[in-house]
């Protein structure tokens, strides 16, 4: 059981000085970057909805000591408990009205409207705002997939109860964790691209690399012809929603494109693991696996450590990878094992 009770601290913060606060304040990466994601979500919805930049908005409400402790609590217990993934289903909004500090508003208040876009969203129940923009922000920053549960084994259950008395209308939330079966379904991802025609073959390794390493889930380089028939490259990179906005803006700096084009989609991914399996050829090998829709077991063996046997054994990657895989049969592997 955790109770927070803020205490001290100004009434109000602007949105720099909360990210400050928390950019400086020490926690771990696992905790700060996430709750930076969800403190900046708020802002660029503030921003948003009241048609200013980012630089001129107030918080009012969402300036308190609460709100960090929401964001920053959150973050820290999704760190301990390291999951791999995050599911939540349809968001309730409630219905009714909100009193802000620029008046009453309807549900949803016009920063939570802008931060659940894209979400799948209902109203039901008493009439009373049920998602504030901290809750949606928090959403923004950790939900890699909105739906129904998927096909799980649930391990534990979690519930947290809010102190507001709602007459035949339970105020609570629940946390399933589990392992996940097959496909995990769905999942939101943005893919990015911008078409170079000056760039010299010998810079373009380096231009994915550096895609790879500021978070790019895949990069691909397509041959095209661009504007007058020239010869060029299309750089098609895959992100993820969190690194989309990073990765267009390292897209255009390592390419130096003018400009670039960027759309939503969606992308079926299945549930994976990686289990480690030791050889006798001076090393363990790092298997990839994942359930087909049939339920069958694919699995891959990483090839850097494929590579790296291969050359302490004189022999081919391709006869190191054989080699590897009969002994991941041989020990039970293809999922045979107890999971």
């Amino acid at each position: 059981l955790c109770r927070v009770e803020p205490v001290g601290g100004p009434p109000c913060r602007n949105l720099d000085e909360m990210l400050a606060l928390v950019g400086g304040s020490g926690l771990a990466p696992e905790v700060r970057d996430p709750a930076l994601r969800a403190l900046g979500a708020i802002g660029r919805a503030e921003a948003q909805a009241h048609g200013v930049s980012e630089g001129h908005i107030h918080l009012h409400e969402l300036g308190g000591q609460d709100t960090l402790a929401d964001i920053v609590g959150v973050m820290a217990a999704a760190a301990w408990i390291q999951p791999r993934r995050v599911y939540c289903g349809p968001v309730n909004l409630g219905r009714g009205f909100v009193e802000t500090a620029h008046g009453r508003m309807p549900v949803p208040a016009p920063a939570t409207a802008h931060l659940v876009a894209g979400m799948p969203v209902f109203s039901e129940g008493p009439s009373q705002e049920l998602t504030t923009p901290t809750g949606a922000a928090i959403l923004d920053a950790l939900v890699q997939e909105f739906g129904p549960m998927p096909s799980m084994t649930v391990a534990s259950m979690g519930t947290g109860a809010g102190t507001r008395e709602n007459q035949g209308f339970p105020n609570l939330l629940r946390i399933f964790k589990g392992e996940v079966e097959g496909s995990s379904g769905e999942e939101r991802a943005v893919m990015i691209e911008c078409g170079v025609d000056d760039v010299s073959p010998e810079y373009l390794a380096p231009i994915v690399a550096t895609l790879q390493d500021a978070g790019a889930k895949e990069v691909h380089l397509l041959p095209v012809f661009t504007k007058k028939s020239r010869f060029g490259v299309l750089v098609r990179v895959l992100s993820s929603l969190e690194e989309s906005e990073n990765l267009r803006q390292t897209l255009l700096e390592s390419t130096g494109s003018p400009g670039l084009r960027f759309w939503d989609l969606r992308r079926d991914v299945m549930a994976r693991e990686t289990v480690r399996i030791d050889t006798p050829y001076g090393g363990s090998v790092s298997i990839k696996r994942w359930r087909s829709p049939s339920g069958r077991w694919v699995f891959k063996p990483e090839y850097e450590d494929i590579r790296r046997l291969a050359e302490k054994e004189g022999m081919s990657p391709r006869d190191m990878r054989d080699l590897v895989i009969a002994r991941y049969l041989s020990e039970g592997g293809n999922g045979q094992e107890e999971d």
